[in-house]
């Protein structure tokens, strides 16, 4: 166990287990997962992919509209 500077134990398998269970269940889970290639042939093949990747986000990504309301 490994104590930070704010006195707060930090458990890294704990934070391991949230990541094996965000991937064995994502029924359950507020995260989901994305594979990512890290080659492509042309410059043009990348820009693609990186546009349709941030159109993905942007369209499974959901935002709490009561969030800011919550927080005042």
């Amino acid at each position: 166990m490994k104590v930070n500077k704010i006195t707060k134990v930090y458990r890294p398998m704990r934070e391991f287990g949230k990541l094996l269970k965000d991937i064995f269940s994502p029924k359950e889970s507020s995260h989901f997962w994305i594979k990512v290639s890290k080659q492509f042939n042309t410059k043009k093949e990348k820009e693609e992919f990186i546009y349709k990747t941030i159109e993905f986000l942007s369209n499974e990504i959901k935002v709490n509209k009561n969030y800011y309301n919550l927080k005042q």
